[in-house]
């Protein structure tokens, strides 16, 4: 007799995961019941908005298959709508959190706005109370988002008071406060452990984000920050103050606005400082946007040199620094090998680092790269203490 075999119902939701295609979803979800909830897991777990007819359609949906609410756990909102400037009230990031709250198993951890004109000043006068009721949300990322003021940003920021992580890249501002106003609206958000940060000259939204509010748990930090040599109102030294005895992880790329001119002294002791920060244990620089054709890296050796010891428990274990290839490291670092090897090698905290690495987006074969060799050579202090590795 024969015996009819049975795929197990995980390996069947293993397949479904892998599957991308909105139709070809639609169509597993109909196979048998068995196949539905994994199918509408992998549809309605990202609900992806770009035009207002689609939030309305999300609605229907939910009145029709209120079982779907408690699946969705991200919004991604991408509008670019006329909507956002002329009738805002109209626009999806104007309406959702008033349209949403009607269906209270709608719990999304992650927002996520892209190219938006965000108005939270001009939208419904309970907009702040309206995105507050989604205290699920423990992730905000913001890409090329604009408010008027920074009045609209710390909105939504006291409106989401449970982050856990932000992301905000490029975000920007039509107009600016005097600094008094600007001060006196930031908030704290208490739970904040991940940040992460990019942001091109002019960085006034930013600066405000880092220098006026408050982030006690803050534990992680990545920063792309474009520094101006001449504009004494950026806040990236600020930061490293309010989160000094907290911060673990920093990775950082520091853009000099004026190429080819140094960081000055003063600039450096202003926006470079690193010595509050006792508790860092990884410290990665991003050099592979650096294009000069002689680059200057007196800032970097000079952050290096004000690096504390790290408070017990917590030493500075690895130095990360990050270059296209083996030829781009040697090429940018020319001038300053021997300076930042005895930099790296003879501080108070060398004792208890663990690794020096130059990290390269491409790699030869070992036997074949004669600059990845020279760049080995040049730290002849970080090789005899074997601390040096290339990855």
């Amino acid at each position: 007799m024969s015996k009819r075999q049975f795929i197990p119902i995980e390996i069947f939701e293993l397949v479904i995961d892998f599957i991308e295609d909105e139709k070809a979803l639609q169509s597993t979800s109909l196979v048998c019941k068995a196949w539905l909830p994994r199918s509408r897991f992998n549809l309605f777990r990202v609900v992806e908005l770009n035009f207002p007819g689609q939030l309305d359609s999300l609605l229907h949906l939910l009145e029709s298959a209120p079982d779907i609410a408690p699946i969705i756990k991200e919004i991604s909102i991408s509008e670019n709508s006329i909507l956002a400037l002329f009738r805002p009230a109209m626009s999806i990031a104007g309406r959702f959190p008033l349209s949403l709250s009607s269906y209270p198993l709608v719990q999304p951890r992650r927002l996520t706005v892209h190219n938006q004109l965000w108005l939270p000043t001009r939208y419904s006068p309970d907009y702040l109370l309206e995105l507050s009721r989604f205290s699920s949300i423990t992730s905000l990322d913001l890409f090329d988002v604009s408010f008027t003021t920074v009045a609209d940003f710390s909105i939504i920021l006291r409106a989401l008071g449970r982050l856990e992580s932000l992301h905000a890249n490029h975000v920007d501002c039509q107009r600016q406060l005097d600094s008094d106003t600007s001060a006196s609206i930031g908030c704290e958000l208490p739970f904040l452990t991940f940040l992460r940060v990019s942001s091109d000259y002019p960085t006034s939204a930013v600066d405000w984000l880092i220098a006026h509010n408050k982030f006690p748990s803050l534990r992680d930090i990545e920063i792309s920050y474009e520094i101006a040599l001449d504009d004494q109102n950026q806040g990236l030294g600020a930061l490293w103050a309010s989160t000094g005895s907290t911060l673990e992880n920093l990775k950082l790329g520091i853009f000099k606005r004026a190429a080819g001119h140094p960081i000055s002294r003063g600039v450096m002791e202003k926006q470079l400082n690193l010595s509050s920060c006792t508790a860092l244990r990884t410290l990665r620089f991003d050099c592979r946007g650096v294009r000069e054709v002689s680059s200057d890296w007196t800032w970097l050796i000079w952050l290096i040199t004000q690096l504390p010891a790290g408070a017990k428990g917590y030493p500075l274990r690895s130095i990360v620094l990050a270059f296209q290839h083996s030829s781009h490291a040697l090429a940018s670092l020319h001038r300053f090998t021997a300076e930042l090897d005895r930099t790296l090698s003879e501080p108070s905290w060398a004792g208890t680092l663990a690794e020096v690495v130059f990290e390269l987006d491409y790699r030869l074969p070992a036997d074949e790269d004669e600059d990845e060799l020279a760049l080995l050579e040049a730290f002849a202090g970080l090789r005899s203490r074997n601390l040096l590795r290339i990855a």
